[in-house]
């Protein structure tokens, strides 16, 4: 919001308005009340704009005053000093009201700009329009009343000069209170000092010699318009747009160039003003174009360089990962990689440039030998390839890839590798142990239940130690169960895993398989055509079985299980969700879910679980490069559970 203006301030717009008004009633002619020109619009505009929108009145309320005062002592008669203050004050306020509605960014009006913009430019001269022409016919309304003569020409007068003093003196005006508030940038193309000068020496020269000969080529004047503008700052330009305007006005108004043959006078001073406008319009028309113009240039440069700044970023972040990244184009060839990527390259073909190595190895990897993958070695993962080293040692990489799109043209491929060889290597060990734990577990432990069982069947009917023995029995029936669930999560974590496309829905598709799982009067909805994925069938059907048990087990009381199942291709991935109406999942379990043995506080006092089958799900899609996770859902409306595989037919299975 603009401030008050301080007192002197406000002394000095208003000697200025009376200056200028001594100066307008200068040009008034014998016969003529009305003067030939009125500057001083120009600065009862900048005055009120100046002023807080709250105290317009301590600027109306003078600038009236002014002009009343300063007319009658120049010889105007009372009636039309009275009218013509009231169109002053009418003419200002409309134009400042308009221009704070159409142009909130302008000083004045709220904001720091200028009429250096085509929009701003374009509105400030509908706002003066319309105010100049308000002003004008309360003007001639002055000049009937009092008896003067009125003609058709009359307020197109009144309305000329008064426009005239608006877009000269106050545009000009505004332009220069912008420059000194505001940092203005040069053109960016733009003019030399020395330059500036001989367009000022030329242009005043040319000027005065067309005005001095009496053929019609005066619109030369405004080239050197153009000229300025557009290699200046707007400002500068403008002054010297106006600067030009006038000298044309005066040599007009002394009786020279081809204005002075029109033989009335007030037509001859119309004709004068519509030039000097049209100069200093197209002077600030071009300078506001230009203006935009190196605007859009500088936003250009500036993205261009932050663009460059975030990719030499991207570059330097993927030289420094440890995961190798290599990109193909669409014949297959590597298009870009990292430090990473080359350093194993070299380590597979040591001596070999760049280029070759890359390429050996990305051949290696996106047509392993079978022997040396995930299907053929239980501790690698689907994704995972063995390439022997000319040591007779051996590396592991884990690869996963993307298609990267593209606007135009085939999409490129991003390989991301990773070096897993010590992880791989010590999960063989740890696999083994588990999965011959459980294993020799099971044994003594149905022994136990069997002998429990036996013992329980012997006994009397009411004896004191049957409940403690079906207790036992119980007990034992649990430890099962949670022993059959580690020896599912050591197969699913190291098991041998052979991949290949597998249908999730139709006759003899995943969720068909699973489907003896549900109960009498249980739903399970899918569509007939969901996405085949590229996975160990095995694992899947335990993924798939594992989460559809869960909806089955975990439904609400009384109610049955209503099961949803969508998919899509995401890329190279097909993303799957699996939907339940069942007790659902608190916001603050929904990560803890899928730890091992965690089971959450709503479900472990009215179900029966080991806390092993979601961690079991996890393990399983992230063997197979993906992630599973359950969504947020509102209160009681069930859970959602989301994960990833790899999609049948893309390049590589996943």
């Amino acid at each position: 919001m603009t401030r008050g203006l301080s007192p002197p301030r406000a002394v000095a717009f208003a000697a200025a308005y009376a200056v200028l008004t001594v100066v307008g009633r200068m040009t008034a002619v014998e016969d003529q009340v009305v003067s030939l020109i009125w500057p001083g619009s120009g600065v009862a505009l900048l005055w009120l704009l100046a002023e807080s929108p709250r105290r317009a009145r301590r600027v109306l309320a003078p600038l009236g005053a002014i002009h009343v005062a300063v007319v009658i002592a120049t010889g105007v008669s009372p009636v039309v000093g009275l009218f013509g203050g009231a169109s002053v004050v009418i003419q200002t306020g409309v134009t400042v009201l308009l221009l704070r509605r159409w142009c909130p960014t302008m000083l004045g009006t709220g904001g720091t700009a200028s009429i250096r913009s085509p929009r701003n430019l374009a509105a400030t001269a509908a706002a003066a329009a319309v105010g100049c022409a308000l002003g004008a016919l309360v003007g001639t309304l002055g000049l009937w009343v009092d008896g003067s003569p009125v003609t058709a020409v009359t307020p197109l007068a009144w309305f000329a000069r008064h426009i005239t003093g608006v877009l000269t003196v106050g545009a000009v005006g505004h332009l220069a209170w912008e420059w000194r508030t505001q940092p203005i940038s040069a053109r960016i193309h733009g003019g030399t000092s020395g330059e500036l000068a001989l367009v000022w020496v030329v242009s005043v020269a040319m000027t005065v010699v067309l005005f001095l000969q009496p053929y019609p080529i005066v619109f030369l004047v405004i080239a050197f318009a153009v000229w300025s503008a557009a290699r200046f700052p707007t400002f500068p330009a403008a002054l010297h747009c106006l600067a030009l305007g006038v000298i044309a006005l005066t040599l007009s108004l002394t009786g020279r160039g081809p204005f002075a043959t029109i033989d009335d006078l007030v037509d001859q001073v119309l004709v004068s003003q519509l030039f000097m406008v049209a100069v200093l319009v197209t002077g600030l028309a071009v300078g506001a174009l230009s203006d935009r113009v190196d605007e859009s240039y500088a936003a250009e440069t500036a993205a261009r360089a932050e663009a460059d700044e975030q990719a030499e970023l991207l570059a330097e972040m993927t030289e420094s990962m440890d995961e190798g990244l290599v990109v193909l184009d669409p014949q297959g060839r590597v298009e870009r990689s990292n430090g990473a990527s080359r350093r194993l390259a070299h380590r597979v073909s040591p001596g070999a440039s760049d280029t070759d190595a890359l390429a050996h190895l990305v051949a290696e990897l996106r047509d392993p030998d079978p022997a040396r993958t995930g299907a053929a070695r239980a501790e690698l993962g689907v994704g995972d390839v063995v390439i022997p080293l000319r040591s007779g040692e051996e590396v592991v990489v884990a690869v996963s890839q993307a298609e990267l799109s593209r606007t135009t043209g085939s999409p490129h491929v991003l390989l991301v590798l990773r070096e897993v060889t010590e992880h791989r290597s010590g999960l063989r060990p740890l696999a083994g142990f588990a999965s011959t734990a459980a294993h020799d577990l099971r044994g003594p432990l149905s022994a136990v239940r069997s002998w429990l069982s036996l013992a329980a069947d012997d006994l009397e009917p009411g004896s004191d130690a049957l409940e403690p023995l079906r207790r036992a029995e119980r007990a034992a029936a649990q430890m099962g169960e949670l022993i059959g669930d580690l020896l599912e999560h050591a197969l699913a974590e190291s098991g041998e895993l052979a991949a290949r496309d597998v249908p999730l829905s139709g006759p003899g598709g995943v969720l068909d398989q699973v489907s003896g799982m549900l109960g009498p009067d249980d739903v399970l909805e899918a569509a007939p055509d969901l996405p085949s994925v590229h996975a160990d069938p095995v694992a899947l059907r335990q993924l798939v079985g594992n989460l559809v048990g869960n909806a089955v087990k975990y439904a609400r009381p009384g109610e049955p299980a209503s099961i949803t199942v969508r998919g899509w291709r995401q890329g190279s991935r097909v993303v799957v969700e699996i939907e339940d109406r069942g007790v659902g999942v608190e916001d603050d379990e929904r990560a803890l879910i899928f730890q091992r043995f965690h089971r959450s506080g709503a479900v472990r006092a009215h179900f029966r679980g080991t806390g092993m089958g979601l961690s079991i799900c996890q393990t399983i899609v992230q063997r197979h490069g993906g992630s599973i996770e359950c969504l947020p859902t509102p209160p009681g409306a069930g859970t959602v559970f989301r994960f990833d595989l790899p999609a049948a037919g893309a390049p590589g299975g996943g």
